[in-house]
């Protein structure tokens, strides 16, 4: 059995409340760090050291530390099992680090890859949508039009009450008018009736003023002219009668005035209670069109920044899915000579999943099923490696190996064939590239922790590596490509959320809300919140 090893330097990273050895780098970025001067006076504090938010690559990888093995013997085997539709080796060939030895059928990892591409296409062209949409401008057009309907529907009103107003004066002046005329023609009508009834002929006989003894009058004690006696036609009683006449007309005009002015008014009241619910219609419009094109203003760039979560949560599926493509071909992590070969083209075969099981007092490895090795002569009688068969076994192997032990919650992220990045304490600055072999499938207990034995090869050498060396193994059990990176520093975390500060370009610091995607140790992956190009403050 293995030894534990004698120390173990994983980086602890809390993520959503989990407490465990997670190690997070961030690759092929470039992140400048610009510092804003400022021409305070000498006793102001120093300006905020400000980087901007551009976009790159980065890594999630799980660490653990083991001892450098010189190999010479090798189990491999598929990540995922599948049919097996072609075997590009033989046993006994020698191949190369490198070099595919066999290939699984591929239907279902090329199928979810172009589901995983399309998804992004989709997502794509929402985003897309939304930087090209004129919905916002869609949204001021629709307010300006309806402060412009808001404005007619006043002015309909005071044209309205304006000629109300106008027909109410006109109403008013005529009824004047036919009273002022009622009070001539009922003072003229009276002053006949007097003359009239003081006529000889009491009002019975008509005069047309006109007669031959018009000029024939008298007066009465009064000095009152009186209408000449021998004359049988009185003017003042016929003027009497037609000023009767036209008092009763006028009246009659007058009260057809009140009405006329009742009338307007009442019109006037309808017309304004028609035009008061116009406007408020017409304000209310008005208002939720302002409201919409407010609300269409403030909530496209979170619209953009949620639609670019879900461009670069497909572009993870992708990253995934063509993950799982390459690991439909099995790769020799490093050259060798194939020692056995447990499978046909046509046949099933497993996913790897045993480490090489060790002879008891050395590093040999226990010898496979068929090789006659222990107990008897029985075909029923077969030696049973702990580890499990493989399907594939490379011997002469001129490489290293390393043996760590990995956490329950980072075994379980961990696959074979997922690449490897390995630093050495003795060789400081070096970094060598290798892969997963296989993943213990029981644990062992080390200080009372589930630990699960995950065996990593080296693709790559260096004369400077020896066995027995210490080295840390960073296995890649993520990653995303052309995303939104910020330092980690600049982040207050809070789970899956954090909150940065934006300096704003009149000199001002904002917070804003962040969704956080793979968390490195230098920069983090931002899903929605910032924009490229943005400036945030670094703490401290």
């Amino acid at each position: 059995m293995l030894a534990a090893p004698r120390m173990q330097r994983a980086r602890r990273t809390v993520a959503g409340g989990a407490d465990r050895n997670i190690s997070i780098a961030a690759v092929a970025l470039a992140m400048p760090v610009a510092l804003l001067a400022s021409a305070c006076g000498s006793g102001d504090a120093a300006s905020p050291t400000t980087v901007k938010v551009m976009r790159g690559s980065v890594e999630r990888t799980v660490s653990a530390t083991g001892t450098l093995q010189a190999i010479d013997e090798e189990n491999l085997g598929f990540a995922k099992g599948g049919r097996l539709t072609q075997l590009l080796v033989a046993v006994g060939q020698q191949v190369n680090a490198g070099q595919p030895l066999a290939r699984i059928d591929d239907f279902e990892a090329r199928n979810d890859l172009a589901r995983a591409q399309a998804r992004v296409a989709r997502e794509q062209a929402a985003l897309d949508k939304i930087k090209d949409s004129n919905q916002t401008d869609a949204a001021d057009h629709d307010s300006d039009r309806a402060k412009d309907v808001l404005g007619a529907t006043r002015d309909e009103a005071d044209e309205i009450e304006n000629a109300h107003d106008e027909e109410l004066d006109q109403a008013h002046k005529q009824l004047g008018q036919d009273q002022d005329e009622l009070k001539r023609v009922q003072a003229s009508s009276r002053g006949d009736q007097d003359r009239c009834n003081r006529s000889l002929t009491g009002g019975s006989h008509r005069y047309d003023g006109y007669g031959d003894n018009a000029d024939v009058t008298s007066r009465d004690r009064r000095g009152l002219l009186l209408e000449s006696p021998l004359d049988m036609h009185a003017p003042s009683c016929e003027r009497s009668d037609r000023g009767k006449a036209a008092t009763a007309s006028l009246r009659k005009r007058i009260d057809s005035d009140h009405d006329q002015i009742r009338r307007i008014q009442r019109q006037q009241q309808i017309e304004n209670a028609k035009q008061r619910v116009a406007i408020e219609g017409a304000r209310r419009d008005a208002g939720q069109a302002r409201d919409a094109a407010t609300g269409a203003a403030s909530d496209r760039p979170h619209d953009i920044d949620a639609q670019a979560a879900e461009v670069a949560d497909a572009m993870a599926d992708v990253t995934e899915a063509q993950r799982a493509m390459q690991d439909t071909t099995l790769f020799a992590p490093a050259g060798g000579k194939v020692a056995s070969i447990n499978g046909t083209v046509g046949e099933y075969v497993g996913s790897a999943s045993g480490t090489s099981a060790q002879a008891p007092g050395g590093r040999g490895a226990l010898p496979n099923l068929d090789s006659g090795v222990g107990g008897k002569d029985d075909s029923n009688n077969k030696a049973q490696r702990p580890g499990g068969s493989s399907f594939l076994t490379l011997k002469d192997v001129n490489s290293f190996q390393v043996v760590a032990p990995f956490e329950e919650a980072d075994a379980q992220q961990i696959q074979p064939n997922q690449k490897v990045n390995l630093t050495f304490d003795a060789v400081p600055g070096l970094t060598r590239a290798g892969r997963v072999a296989s993943v213990a499938p029981t644990g062992a207990q080390i200080n009372d922790v589930t630990n699960y034995y995950v065996t990593v090869v080296l693709n790559e050498l260096d004369p400077r590596l020896r066995g027995g060396q210490t080295a840390e193994a960073n296995v890649v059990t993520g990653g995303a490509d052309n995303t939104l990176l910020v330092p980690t520093a600049a982040i207050q975390r809070g789970g899956d959320v954090g909150v940065v500060q934006v300096l704003q370009a009149d000199g001002t610091i904002r917070r804003v809300q962040v969704q956080l995607g793979i968390i490195g140790d230098s920069t983090t992956q931002i899903l929605a919140g910032l924009q490229e190009g943005q400036m945030v403050v670094l703490a401290g």
